[in-house]
Order: C-alpha cells, then sequence, then structure tokens
C-alpha cells in the first residue's frame, strides 16, 4: 500500500505541476499583451518653442527689430534670411501707442502653450527594466517540453517513422520516466520494429505506474504472444478484456490467443519427451558398485494431453459513489473516473458522473492532458444515453487544446465506435451532425 501511495502522490504531484506551469504561461502571455498595448502608442514629441519674441532696440536715428534667436531655428536654413519688420506697438516717436500697448496681453499670448493631443504617460523605468518577452521560443518548463515530445513522436507514429517516434518517445520520458502513456507508446513503436522483447519491457514498466492501463495490458499481449510467451500473453488479454467487456478489439485479441496456446500444446504433445531417470548402484547388474550414472528412456507420447484449462482474472466488484461536486483538475477527473472501472455498472456511473462536467469548462478541465483512451471510454459512457446532453458534451471535447492530434492517433475501432454513438444520435436528434463528424474524423 505504501508504494501505491507514493505512486499516486507522485502523479498528484506532476499534475499540480503541470497545471501550475500551464497558469503561469498564460499569465505571461497576459502581461505582453497589457505592456504592448501601453507601449505601442506613437512616441511623445517635444515640445514646441515658444513664439518668436522680437526685442526692439531705440537708436538715435531709428528703432532696430532683433529676432529672438530661437525664431531662426524654426525657419528652413536654405531660406535667405530676411529683415524682420519693426514691431507695430514700438516707435521712436509714437508714444500714444505705447502707452495703449497692453503689456499682459502680450506676455499671455508669448507665454500661452500650443494645444496638445492627450498622450499615455509612458512605463516607469523600474517597469521597462522588468519587461515580460512577448513570445518565448521554446518553453522552459520540463511538462511542456515533456508534452511536445510526446506528440511529435504520435506524428511521426501516424507517419509510419517509427525509429523517430521512439527517439521521441525517448525524449519525452527523460523529464517523466514515470508516465505509463508514453511508456505505452513507444511499445507500440517497438512492436512496429518487430523489437517484441523491449515492447515487453516497456509495458510491463508502464503497467506497474498504472496496473488498469488496457492498452499496455493488450500490447504486452502482442509482445509475449510474437516471443511464443502464450500463457502469460492469455492473462494480458483475460486481464484488459475484463477491464473493457465491449471492446472488440481485446476480444479477437483474445480469441486469437486461446487458439496459440491450444496450438502450442498440440505441437508439445507430438514430440517425444526425454526423461532422465537416476537408478541407483543396487539395482544396476554387470555394472562397479561406484557407477551412477543417469539413464535416459526415450518415452513416447502417442495421447493427446487434456486442454488447458484457463482461469479468467476478473476484478473485484466494489461499490463507488459519484461525487457530488464536479472536478476541477485534469488529475481529479482521472482519479474518480478510474475508480469506476471496478464498479458493477461501470459505465452508468461515468456516464451520471460526466453530467457532473459542465460543457464550457472542459477546455479549462483537460487542457492538453486528454488521451485517445480516455477519449474513447468518454464516447462509450455518452452511449448509454444518447441525447442532447451527449452531443453537446462531444462538441465541448472537439474544443479541447490539441484534439485534432489526439482524433488522429485513434485506431480503426476505436473511430467506429465513434461513428456508432454520432449515428445514433443523429437518429435521435432527427437531424444531421457533420461539423461534429468532421472534428472526429469520420
Amino acid at each position: 500500500m505504501d508504494a501505491l501511495a507514493v505512486q499516486r502522490q507522485i502523479r498528484e504531484n506532476a499534475s499540480y505541476l503541470q497545471d501550475y506551469y500551464s497558469d503561469l504561461k498564460s499569465w505571461e502571455k497576459d502581461i505582453a499583451k497589457k505592456e504592448a498595448a501601453i507601449t505601442g502608442g506613437a512616441k511623445k514629441p517635444a515640445p514646441r518653442v515658444r513664439n518668436a519674441v522680437a526685442v526692439n532696440v531705440r537708436g538715435s536715428a531709428d528703432s532696430v527689430s532683433i529676432t529672438h534667436p530661437l525664431s531662426r531655428l524654426q525657419s528652413p536654413a536654405h531660406e535667405a534670411p530676411t529683415k524682420a519688420p519693426p514691431a507695430n506697438h514700438v516707435y521712436d516717436k509714437g508714444y500714444k501707442k505705447w502707452e495703449s500697448f497692453d503689456v499682459e496681453a502680450a506676455l499671455k499670448e508669448i507665454d500661452e502653450p500650443t494645444p496638445k493631443t492627450p498622450e499615455v504617460a509612458p512605463l516607469p523605468a523600474h517597469v521597462q527594466r522588468k519587461s515580460v518577452p512577448k513570445a518565448a521560443p521554446k518553453p522552459t518548463s520540463a511538462a511542456s517540453r515533456e508534452v511536445l515530445e510526446k506528440e511529435d513522436g504520435n506524428t511521426h507514429f501516424k507517419a509510419g517513422e517509427y525509429m523517430a517516434a521512439v527517439k521521441c518517445y525517448t525524449r519525452s520520458l527523460g523529464y517523466n520516466p514515470r508516465n505509463p502513456v508514453v511508456l505505452s507508446n513507444r511499445a507500440m513503436a517497438h512492436l512496429k520494429l518487430k523489437e517484441y522483447l523491449k515492447a515487453e519491457q516497456d509495458t510491463t514498466l508502464a503497467l506497474q505506474y498504472d496496473p488498469v492501463h488496457v492498452k499496455s495490458l493488450a500490447r504486452r499481449a502482442t509482445a509475449r504472444n510474437a516471443l511464443g510467451k502464450h500463457r502469460l500473453a492469455l492473462r494480458d488479454a483475460e486481464a484488459a478484456l475484463a477491464l473493457e467487456p465491449l471492446n472488440k478489439t481485446l476480444q479477437a485479441q483474445l480469441k486469437t490467443t486461446r487458439e496459440a496456446v491450444k496450438l502450442a500444446v498440440k505441437r508439445a504433445s507430438a514430440h517425444s519427451v526425454p526423461v532422465a531417470i537416476d537408478i541407483a548402484p543396487q539395482e544396476i547388474v554387470a555394472a562397479a558398485p561406484t557407477s551412477h550414472e543417469p539413464v535416459v528412456v526415450d518415452i513416447p507420447t502417442t495421447a493427446a494431453a487434456p486442454p488447458l484449462q484457463t482461469r479468467s482474472i476478473a476484478p473485484p466488484k466494489v461499490k463507488v459513489k459519484v461525487p457530488e461536486k464536479a472536478p476541477t483538475t485534469s488529475y481529479e477527473f482521472g482519479r474518480v473516473w478510474k475508480s469506476f472501472r471496478f464498479a458493477e455498472e461501470v459505465l452508468t456511473l461515468r456516464r451520471r458522473y460526466l453530467d457532473l462536467v459542465p460543457v464550457a469548462a472542459l477546455p479549462k478541465l483537460f487542457k492538453d492532458a486528454i488521451e485517445s483512451d480516455l477519449l474513447v471510454e468518454i464516447v462509450h459512457a455518452l452511449g448509454t444515453r444518447v441525447d442532447a446532453s451527449a452531443v453537446a458534451f462531444l462538441e465541448g471535447l472537439a474544443r479541447v487544446p490539441r484534439f485534432d492530434m489526439v482524433v488522429r492517433f485513434l485506431s480503426n475501432d476505436e473511430r467506429s465506435a465513434v461513428a456508432t454513438v454520432l449515428a445514433e444520435a443523429e437518429a435521435v436528434l432527427q437531424t444531421s451532425l457533420p461539423s461534429l463528424k468532421a472534428a472526429y474524423g469520420i
């Protein structure tokens, strides 16, 4: 029990860490958008120079008007300098006009600033130094790298590049060596490469971390059949079918494995079996007292051996209650979902559990943690009661990130199971669902 508790705690910590990195990445994107909105405006222009001021110097003969030096900077350099006209309000002998000159109004006109459009104040210096980059070239978190490498492996596997898929899965396991899904996927790639011993090792390791992973049981049965271990393969096939009794692929695999076991028994009974008998010295006549050599007697076996009796491995039935609250994380959903496997009414309990999950919360709940086997199990549960809520749930699953990659990795039997549920939904609702079929690759 201690080992199982430690494994469960490790998976829970890994799930929480992945959720934390996803939230941190979303926060960085929001901060980058806000910063771009603040700093994206036009630069603040320099303040305009005050109006030119004419300084008049009264001489004895005539008045002289001298232009302010700053007003020269505003005039183009190629224009020839012109003599500024004398000010209208200052004359050498016009004392009466000088008395009527409004000094306050002139100063107010000079000091009056040019109207400006409102501008956004720039960020402080300490904020600009701590700005967040808009787009990172590569994800830095181990959880993100693990998911990306796994998806690259799925892409290579779909393209038939099994060796490249093995390398990608191996890099993904470098970030999380306890991921049973990646181990099972690498085992499938080994099966395609006919590396059956490596496939058996990967599936065995995956079942250590998740003893009820159906695909690992089925793939280990395939590897053991190829290695001639038909009895062990029969155990795996029976255990997988006990977990998913409606899976047609597992039913066919169990039938093939039983035939292989019977054929192996017949082949063994058709050959003679050498038996080594150790005879005591006193039973040997004309032999030395110290002679103690084994005698090999060839006993032909003509009668066929009795057929091998197989025993089904049925998991214990337990009573499981459906939680009252909807799950908030993918780890919580997976933990409760797996607990229904040993219940008497698996599909009914799972269907009731799906009714608790809001359809709008599916993208946030699963994020990029949904797998093809979980998707198929959800479809089987929805098939127990096909109605408008089931169709809405399927549409919500199609909005989960990287859903198209998961659909591409479905097998033909799994895809046919999805098509059956969608066809039943069209018959119940009396309408066609072309967009939903396209989303599920049907």
